[in-house]
């Protein structure tokens, strides 16, 4: 299993249809509006680095509303109980 965080930059005025166009995509776990350079941390859970890429490629890249994404892929997961 692939963890990965995704930052989102939202095209002016288009952060609301983002937010949407993203809730519809299961891959993706959670989607938080953050201030700062980005507007969108969206955490993805996908099985492996091939399906990541589709996902990516064919699905984010298409997404309305979108301007720029950065792409975290985690390494190691510490939960705090």
């Amino acid at each position: 299993m692939i963890v990965a965080y995704m930052l989102i930059k939202a095209r002016h005025g288009k952060l609301k249809i983002c937010e949407a166009s993203l809730r519809a995509h299961e891959e993706i776990d959670e989607i938080h509006e953050v201030f700062g350079d980005r507007d969108i941390i969206a955490k993805i859970i996908v099985e492996d680095l091939a399906e990541l890429k589709e996902f990516i490629q064919n699905k984010i890249q298409i997404t309305e509303g979108i301007k720029e994404t950065q792409t975290l892929i985690c390494n190691d997961t510490n939960a705090f109980d």
